[in-house]
């Protein structure tokens, strides 16, 4: 977000190259004159992220590892997630306790309470992963798998949907802001299927930076 409700921010940090295409497809269409052409399709978009577990917290590198390799997420929509701890991987995912995670996410303040995308850097607050928030109806899992997806989502490009519950009754978008409120909307850790048409379109800049809220 720019600041988010799961409390996503961004900030003047130099933006990490565009990765490098990875693999290549080919989709096949009719014309209305009956000729089958084919035409290429976009390539998948290789994310390479390091995990930095400065909360020392159990279990969160196999997390977030998992979620971005579900078939339920972010890799629907053509990106490839490829775990990378040396120190020339673009991206970092950070689970650090507050005082950090609110230094990381300047200008932004996520009032020490929340996490933040900010250019190649996704920067989650250790507190809302070992209790989530009182807003939150699903289970801690379900959190932090959305937590992961919904950060990482701003690292694609994505930003909080103006209608974050399409449906009442019906899974929230995975880019509302499902920590401080869900508008009568169920729990989701899982990109919508219009979430991830939108990403699958990769014409949104990867880790943009700061942006006045």
């Amino acid at each position: 977000m720019a600041v988010v409700a799961t409390a996503c921010t961004r900030a003047p940090v130099a933006t990490a190259p565009a990765p490098a295409p990875t693999t290549t497809a080919s989709t096949t269409s009719t014309t209305t004159t009956g000729v089958t052409t084919t035409a290429p399709a976009p390539a998948a978009v290789t994310i390479a992220y390091r995990l930095e577990n400065h909360a020392g917290l159990a279990g969160f590198e196999a997390v977030v590892d998992e979620t971005l390799h579900d078939a339920r997420g972010w890799g629907r929509a053509g990106f490839r997630f490829v775990r990378d701890d040396s120190a020339g991987a673009p991206y970092r995912i950070v689970l650090g306790e507050p005082d950090e995670v609110q230094a990381l996410c300047r200008p932004y303040d996520v009032f020490r309470t929340y996490s933040c995308q900010l250019g190649p850097v996704v920067a989650l607050n250790a507190e809302r992963w070992r209790h989530a928030t009182p807003q939150w109806t699903g289970d801690l899992d379900a959190y932090r798998r959305m937590l992961v997806d919904h950060e990482v989502g701003h690292l694609l490009g994505l930003k909080h949907p103006p209608d974050p519950c399409p449906v009442r009754g019906h899974p929230a978008r995975v880019m509302a802001q499902q920590s401080t409120e869900l508008r009568g909307c169920v729990p989701n850790p899982w990109p919508l299927t219009d979430e991830v048409a939108r990403a699958a379109r990769h014409d949104l800049p990867l880790a943009p930076g700061y942006e006045r809220p």
